[in-house]
């Protein structure tokens, strides 16, 4: 994991002694429940690697937060990262499928993230009255943009964003997008909109 904080510390990612152990416990858990359940792409640990720096590096650029609502969170990409990294965050992840959802609640618990919490639901099915004044909704190929904005729109504070983690495919999705908007490295589009 030494190459990942290397990575990280030359973006300017400064990530405490503690967090550098949770990525690395996380990292091994997920690639022993990967075998079994098939949680995430990521099956390699070099996978998992760049799997975090991806879920990391829109620290670089995106406005400091308070809570974040993560949807489908699948295996922990990239809001158990973040979790981990910003421990002073409220983080409430989103993930129906049965698996993925027990895996998360097994890292919250296990790594004792006690600024993170799961609902096993789908972002439709949240109640206002549970989740709202969110600053930072982030979602990694769940659903199209429209839809993420048109679901996320209630649950944003006055001045919360998205951050949309989006690969080659998202020109055509979004054609009429503000390069202001988009931030990348390597084949990632990271789409960060004031909501």
């Amino acid at each position: 994991m030494d190459d990942v904080l290397e990575y990280c510390k030359s973006l300017g990612i400064i990530l405490s002694d503690e967090g550098a152990k949770k990525l690395e416990v996380y990292a091994n858990r997920l690639l022993e429940w990967n075998k079994i359940h098939n949680l995430s792409g990521a099956s390699t640990l070099d996978s998992i690697k760049e799997n975090i720096i991806d879920s990391l590096y829109p620290l670089r650029f995106v406005d400091s937060f308070v809570s974040c609502l993560d949807i489908g969170s699948g295996g922990g990409f990239p809001a158990i990262v973040l979790s981990i990294a910003l421990p002073q965050v409220r983080f409430i992840l989103t993930e129906p499928r049965v698996k993925r959802f027990a895996f998360l609640q097994h890292m919250i618990a296990q790594l004792e993230l006690g600024n993170t919490r799961v609902l096993p639901t789908r972002i439709q099915e949240i109640p206002i009255t549970e989740v709202n004044n969110i600053d930072l909704i982030t979602s990694r190929a769940v659903m199209s943009v429209e839809e993420i904005m048109h679901y996320g729109r209630k649950f944003l504070s006055h001045n919360g964003h998205y951050l949309l983690f989006k690969g080659s495919r998202f020109k055509k999705e979004m054609p009429s997008m503000s390069i202001e908007e988009c931030f990348s490295r390597n084949d990632r589009i990271y789409f960060y909109k004031k909501g």
